[in-house]
């Protein structure tokens, strides 16, 4: 049960909003459409509801999954504002003819399931963010969607009301056993909810995969750069060994790059300090944080930021240190 994107694009007169565009969805699976703004994010969403149709490629529903009981939630959550909450919520079973007895029933189990008790007869305008959220949530849920889109579903909430709306949805999803494809441009939310990540940049398709799979081993640099975490280190590649200011690492090396190539280095590398062999690196800046102090080392003119807490000492500006890197750095061809 759930969907297969294949090939699909989109264009607005001669401007090109999504190419070549291929990921699937299966049951329980959260997929994140993560990129940039204007990298057709939202339009694919619109093709899969049907609001747009594909100029190439196909969109296959899969089991139970339906374009009937495919469900898009947007950003600004449109609820009607005339409407109260119970009325808002029932709205899409009342326009479904289901009887009434059943829509007093459903209602009452999606106001428990959102804890909206005593605000059935409110307003849209008298709800808080978090409250017009969760009611736009019950709307859809009420429907028993197999597929759920969520366009953007949390950016306008603050961080403590995004965490609880992380739990709900997490909750609702092993409840009710349905596929969700979300958009998102917030790092640490795509991470955080994810079963698989699509990385989209101009206009493509640059990388489907785990959150740990895409931290570990970003594609290509597009990737890298968009995820922001990682240092470029430049040296010279040979077989699976690289040399970077005359300190050799054994590193993976799928393409076979041979001569210079760039290792990407995650900021959350375990580096360790050594008093012999080891990367020599100058500390240049320092900065406390409470997870833990973000060093930036000058290596032979090229910056390395690690965010530390395996040193066993404070660093400061100006020392000379050597670094011990884990084996099994990806390499990238230079730029």
């Amino acid at each position: 049960m759930g969907l297969n994107v294949k090939n699909i694009s989109y264009r607005y007169g001669k401007r090109e909003i999504v190419n070549d565009v291929s990921f699937s969805v299966g049951e329980d699976e959260i997929i994140t459409l993560f990129g940039p703004s204007g990298v057709g994010k939202t339009t694919i969403l619109k093709m899969i509801v049907g609001m747009l149709t594909p100029q190439t490629g196909t969109i296959e529903f899969t089991g139970e999954s339906t374009p009937e009981n495919t469900l898009l939630v947007f950003q600004d959550y449109l609820l009607f504002p005339h409407m109260t909450v119970a009325e808002n919520i029932a709205f899409g079973l009342k326009m479904r003819h289901v009887a009434r007895t059943e829509v007093t029933q459903r209602v009452q189990e999606m106001v428990a399931e959102f804890q909206l008790g005593g605000l059935e007869k409110q307003y849209p305008a008298q709800l808080s963010g978090g409250q017009q959220q969760r009611v736009a949530l019950a709307r859809a849920i009420i429907l028993r969607p197999k597929l759920l889109l969520l366009d953007e579903p949390f950016s306008s909430l603050d961080s403590n009301l995004r965490q609880q709306m992380y739990e709900y949805l997490r909750r609702l999803q092993a409840h009710y056993h349905f596929g969700v494809i979300m958009v998102s441009h917030d790092q640490q939310e795509t991470f955080l909810l994810s079963t698989r990540v699509v990385v989209l940049a101009n206009q493509r398709v640059q990388q489907v995969a785990s959150p740990q799979e895409l931290y570990a081993h970003p594609a290509n640099r597009t990737v890298a750069d968009f995820l922001g975490s990682f240092n470029y280190l430049t040296g010279e590649a040979n077989g699976e060994s690289f040399e970077v200011a005359g300190y050799q690492l054994s590193v993976a090396n799928p393409d076979q790059l041979q001569g210079p190539a760039t290792l990407l280095v995650p900021f959350l590398t375990p580096a360790a300090l050594t008093t012999h062999g080891g990367l020599r690196a100058t500390v240049r800046q320092v900065h406390w944080q409470p997870a833990g102090p973000t060093v930036i080392f000058d290596v032979a003119g090229q910056e390395l930021k690690l965010r530390q807490t395996s040193f066993l000492r404070p660093l400061e500006v100006g020392e000379q240190v050597r670094l011990t890197l884990p084996a099994g750095g990806q390499l990238l061809p230079c730029q």
